[in-house]
């Protein structure tokens, strides 16, 4: 005679069980239980390590190099480029626009190695009380733009902590200034323009190095929420 499915009384009964023996050894055991804990999220970890993207030149990373239409004589006669962008040093970028990237995106910029842990805590227990919140800083969103097929954008612990190794291979082969430069070089805004210098092009008619503060504030506002400013 065939036995039917688990009733969900047994189940339960089950489940009680198993949570019954797990309390007991954390009961009997509390000091090794907390110390397997750290360790085994080390070895996910270390083991997510060979999954992360390699560090090239940043600049390159995403830095595409337009086709170009040339006469029989060398004459460029147009150029086909699959992104509206043109690459500007940072000195060429308006002071105020990287004030206002760092004091809205990342305020411990030039403090932190690649991970705010502080912010990152706080986020995660802001989301935990049903607030979600990002806790990424400027070095991890370049990470997320530059290798979103390796990264991703789930929200989900393995594609975080995958961020947050790019952003230290980030931080320990470039400079803060390096990265700022691909970061706002590369980022994205409405209308296929990528960087700030195509956006301040785009929405002001002026070069990146003429931006004054409230036009800065309002293109590195867009980052967070782009579509809210297409009117």
């Amino acid at each position: 005679m065939e036995s039917g499915p688990p009733k969900p009384a047994s189940i339960r009964a089950a489940m009680v069980e198993r949570f019954r023996r797990l309390s007991a050894v954390v009961r009997r055991h509390p000091v090794r239980v907390a110390l397997a804990i750290p360790a085994l999220m080390l070895m996910y970890v270390l083991a997510l390590i060979p999954f992360t993207p390699s560090i090239g030149d940043l600049r390159k990373a995403k830095y595409a190099t337009p086709s170009v239409l040339l006469s029989h004589d060398g004459v460029v006669l147009a150029e086909f480029k699959r992104i509206n962008r043109e690459w500007e040093p940072l000195e060429k970028i308006a002071p105020a626009v990287i004030d206002a990237l760092v004091a809205m995106e990342d305020h411990r910029f030039y403090e932190h190695h690649g991970v705010d842990l502080t912010r990152t805590i706080g986020a995660l227990l802001n989301t935990l009380q049903g607030d979600l919140q990002g806790g990424s800083t400027i070095t991890q969103q370049l990470a997320r733009n530059l290798y979103p097929e390796e990264i991703g954008r789930a929200t989900t612990l393995t594609r975080k902590i995958k961020e947050a190794i790019t952003a230290f291979k980030i931080e320990a082969i470039y400079t803060k200034r390096e990265i700022l430069e691909t970061y706002l070089n590369t980022v994205p805004f409405l209308y296929n323009a990528f960087g700030i210098e195509m956006a301040a092009r785009t929405y002001f008619d002026k070069s990146a190095e003429n931006l004054n503060v409230l036009e800065a504030a309002m293109l590195i506002g867009m980052l967070k929420a782009n579509s809210a400013y297409n009117d």
